[in-house]
């Protein structure tokens, strides 16, 4: 079989689509539910301060407190199952790399002889395909989660206090900075190891 058979996408993102998109329009679904459920607890422990500040109402309070409860269980049991479903998509995904580059090295193999294929197959196996496997899974659910909580917060601040707001948008925009220069240069070093390990 020729080795353009084994080929992947010229992108990673592309073989995400590739490999997972029906999974990943789930993922995306229960995120939106994961970051609009988190501002239900803040709200509901908002009203058990002012209740109990304001009128010390015992029955509503304790309704309250029942609420929160309520609100935290069906907020973490779609967060744990969010992340045993991305976890899923990724063990799919690393068990489809690992079975391309199997099939990529014996064909290579075959061809050239040398020891050098089997070797670059099973380091590849190794240190690249498990990280790949698990960015499939979170590739578009994990910063969609981290933006819709931020933003979901934000506004939520926003619709208490204008002047909170502010305050708590000028605290991330060191983060906005500083984050994405640190994130490219590990990118850059993780590329320079990758490039020295094949």
């Amino acid at each position: 079989m020729p080795l353009v058979a084994y080929r992947l996408p010229s992108t990673i993102f592309r073989y995400v689509v590739t490999v997972s998109w029906p999974h990943q329009i789930a993922l995306v679904s229960l995120t939106v539910v994961t970051f609009l459920l988190e501002v239900v607890p803040l709200e509901i422990q908002r009203r058990v301060v002012n209740k109990l500040v304001k009128e010390r109402p015992f029955q509503l309070v304790v309704t309250l407190c029942a609420a929160y409860a309520g609100a935290v269980l069906v907020q973490g049991a779609i967060k744990l199952g969010l992340n045993v479903y991305r976890s899923w998509v990724g063990e799919n995904a690393t068990r489809d790399l690992r079975r391309r580059v199997l099939a990529y090295s014996r064909v290579a193999r075959s061809r050239t002889l040398g020891p050098q294929a089997r070797g670059v197959g099973a380091a590849m196996i190794v240190a690249e395909v498990e990280p790949i496997g698990g960015f499939v899974g979170s590739s578009v659910s994990e910063p969609l989660l981290q933006a819709g909580i931020l933003l979901s917060v934000l506004a939520y601040i926003l619709h208490l206090d204008r002047w909170m707001a502010a305050a708590a948008f000028v605290i991330f925009v060191p983060q906005l900075i500083f984050v994405p220069l640190m994130q490219h240069a590990i990118n850059r070093r993780a590329g320079g190891r990758v490039w020295v390990l094949r």
